[in-house]
C-alpha cells in the first residue's frame, strides 16, 4: 500500500541495547516477501543499497550506512494473505475437537518473538487445564 520496496523494518538496537554504540542504531530492513519475490535475487551489493534508500526516506538519514550485512532467507517466513484469520479459525475449531491436541508457532497469529511466545504459553496454559481436569 505505501509503495514501499521494503516490507518491514526492525530496530535491533532498541530490542537490545548491546547491539549498537549509544549514539547508533542497528536497523533490519526486510525485502521480497510474497509480493515481491523476485528482489531477493538481486545483487547483495543492490539490496544494501535498496534498504539504505528505503530506511533513508523513511527516516530522514543523511548519511551512509557504518556496516551494511546481507542475508538471504527465502521462503523463511510465513506471508499472510487476505482469509488468513478465517483460516486459522478453521483449523482451531478442527483442533479443538481433539482433546489434547494444540498448536503453536508463527503459522497462526503472527511472525514476531512476542507472538510466538504467547502462542506457546497458550498452548501450554490449554494442555496444564487439560490436565488439571483428568
Amino acid at each position: 500500500v505505501e509503495g514501499r520496496q521494503i516490507l518491514a523494518a526492525s530496530f535491533a538496537s532498541e530490542k537490545f541495547a548491546h547491539r549498537a554504540p549509544a549514539d547508533q542504531v542497528v536497523v533490519r530492513a526486510f525485502i521480497g516477501g510474497a509480493l515481491q519475490p523476485k528482489l531477493v535475487g538481486l545483487p547483495d551489493a543492490d539490496l544494501g543499497q535498496l534498504a539504505h534508500g528505503e530506511l533513508a526516506s523513511l527516516l530522514r538519514i543523511t548519511g551512509p550506512p557504518k556496516w551494511t550485512d546481507v542475508a538471504k532467507w527465502p521462503g523463511s517466513m510465513p506471508q499472510y494473505h487476505v482469509g488468513h484469520l478465517a483460516r486459522v479459525a478453521r483449523i482451531e475449531a478442527r483442533v479443538a475437537a481433539l482433546p489434547g491436541l494444540e498448536l503453536a508457532g508463527n503459522a497462526y497469529r503472527g511472525v514476531g518473538i512476542p507472538q510466538c511466545i504467547h502462542s506457546g504459553q497458550s498452548a501450554a496454559e490449554r494442555i496444564a487445564a487439560l490436565c488439571a481436569r483428568i
